[in-house]
This record gives C-alpha cells, sequence and structure tokens, in this order.
C-alpha cells in the first residue's frame, strides 16, 4: 500500500466524503464531521490537496453521476 496509516486514514475520509456529497444535501461542514475532520477548513484543505478540486466545485461536477 506504500501509505502511512495517518495517510491511509485520510483517504478512507476523503473517499467517504466523497460519497456523500454525490448522495446527500448534507453541508461541506456537516460532512466534515461525520467524516472525521475536526473541522471543515481542514477537510477543504484536504480535500483539495487530494484531488486538486473543492468539495463544493466536486459536488457540482459529480452530484448524482
Amino acid at each position: 500500500m506504500n501509505l502511512s496509516p495517518r495517510s491511509f486514514l485520510k483517504q478512507l475520509r476523503i473517499n467517504e466524503a466523497k460519497k456523500k456529497l454525490c448522495n446527500t444535501e448534507a453541508s461541506i461542514g456537516q460532512i466534515a464531521k461525520e467524516v472525521g475532520f475536526l473541522n471543515q477548513f481542514n477537510f477543504i484543505r484536504s480535500f483539495k490537496n487530494s484531488l486538486e478540486l473543492s468539495p463544493e466545485n466536486y459536488r457540482k461536477i459529480y452530484k448524482n453521476k
């Protein structure tokens, strides 16, 4: 896997957030809390670093696809 435990956990959280962004109407802040981030600002930064796309833009592009 070549991932540290911290990186692996972060990736799991991002993957769960992607599902929630596409399948729910929950706010970005609510999703951040549900998947285990301390606040939405850390979540948005991590999401952008992982996907080079903000959670809001990800939702706009991939919702209901």
